[in-house]
Formats: C-alpha cells, structure tokens, sequence
C-alpha cells in the first residue's frame, strides 16, 4: 500500500473568491482533479463520542500553520449535500488518487443548555486524506495504518453513505512542512451539520416533498405542516460527484 508524508494545510485560509449558491437543476464545477491537485481532504466535524475507535489522535500542531496563505473558497456553505458520488469516485481502484490517511486532527469543547442545565459537548475534526498517485512515496503516514486500512475505508464510506453534510469548498496551496507554498493545491472539503438521510435498517429517510410550512393557528400559536407527499431525502439533496475528472455538485 503506498503511503505519503503529512502536509501542514491553509485550513480556514482566508477566502479570495467567493461564488453564488447553487440554485435548483443547476451543476456547479468545483475543480479539475489532476496532478496539480495533490490531496482531496474531506474534514468532517462530528461529535467526539461517534468517532470510530480504529481512527488515530494525531492533533494538528496550529503553530506550523501558515495563515498568510490564501486560498480560494469554491464552493459556499451548502445545505444536504450527498458526498457518495465523489467518495466513490476517488476509491475506485483503478483512479488516479489514493486514501493515504485518516485521523483526528483536533478536538474542542463548547458548553450548551439543555433542560436548564450546562452541558460539555466534545466535537473532533475527523480528516481522511487522497492523495495523487504522482506524489506518493514511502514513508508511512501513520502507525497501524496498513494494517488498519479496511477499517478506515469502512468508516469513511460510513460517514459518507447515510448521512447528509453542509459542505463548504476550498482550493488551498499546497504547504511543505516548513510552512512554504509548495507546488500544486489542495481541494478541502469542510463537512458539517450532519443529518441522517439511511437509518440503520438500510431505508432511506422519508420527508414531505415540500419540506413544511409554520401555521399560525387562531389561538396565535404556529404549528408545522407538512407539505405535499412524503418522499425519500435523497431526492432532495445536492449531490457532490466525480464527472470525469471535474467534482460537480449536482443540485435537484
């Protein structure tokens, strides 16, 4: 199994360009993948405890950031994005990029109320990494990471099947480990909000096709009504897909 080198990102680089929300029946062209796109990063913010045991803590050493280098945002925050197309796309065997990492690169703590009550909420920064086949080498990314393969790509096809995400896009430069913009880029796909769209029985998640509206009742209360026929989510969601060598997403 190839392996490469850990790069320092531009992660939250400030943003340079800044393109329309996709509108409905619209395809949007995020990149071209190429050997000028060394890594494809997907960084998924999720609740600590629902990490998977056989992902590795290998914190991000902020320091080593370069915050001066720019990158260019390609796609704003977009609601219920599918990411399947594109998972698929960049594991297929026979494509030009390869998963060389995962791991929790951080961890942070945020107190919220609830039933009157304070309450710690751990979310980690989970990332799982591709990288082009032209800038593989040798030296391990991480310790078990071999032999822990499977299981990575289990939990990364996991998070990718079942759920919708807010997904935000960036095209970084791509930063050598002393912090210097090295050559090529790195499309960063920044996952957020996750909401089921697969329940655990393998049936897909059943919302009415006009989502719902707020009621005001005569009595001043508002209820929500569900409008239209139930369909399944998906046929609701942006889908994020590999068409070729161009990540579109395919808004309904």
């Amino acid at each position: 199994m190839a392996k490469t080198t850990t790069p320092t990102l531009s992660v939250g680089a400030p943003t340079v360009n800044v393109g329309a929300i996709a509108t409905p029946g619209t395809i949007r062209h995020l990149a071209t993948l190429g050997p000028k796109i060394r890594l494809v990063v997907f960084k998924f913010l999720i609740r600590s405890e629902s990490v998977p045991d056989c992902i590795p803590r290998l914190l991000i050493n902020r320091s080593s950031v370069t915050s001066m280098v720019q990158g260019v945002k390609v796609l704003p925050s977009t609601p219920d994005v599918w990411l399947v197309g594109l998972r698929t796309g960049l594991l297929n065997t026979k494509g030009n990029y390869v998963l060389v990492g995962a791991r929790v690169a951080g961890e942070k703590t945020t107190t919220r109320f609830k039933m009157g009550k304070s309450v710690d909420v751990k979310t980690s920064d989970v990332r799982f990494t591709f990288c082009h086949r032209q800038h593989l080498n040798d030296t391990p990314l991480h310790e078990n990471f071999v032999e822990r393969f499977n299981q990575l790509v289990n939990a990364f096809v996991g998070l990718t099947r079942s759920n919708l995400w807010m997904v935000e896009g960036y095209l970084n430069p791509y930063l050598n480990e002393d912090g210097t913009a090295g050559k090529g880029s790195v499309l960063m796909l920044n996952c957020a909000g996750r909401k089921e769209a697969i329940q655990q029985d393998g049936k897909p998640v059943m919302v009415f096709e006009g989502w719902r509206e707020q009621v005001p009742t005569p009595e001043g209360e508002v209820v929500s009504r569900g409008i239209g026929p139930k369909v399944s989510i998906l046929n609701k969601a942006s889908n994020l897909k590999l068409a070729g060598k161009k990540v579109q997403l395919v808004t309904p």
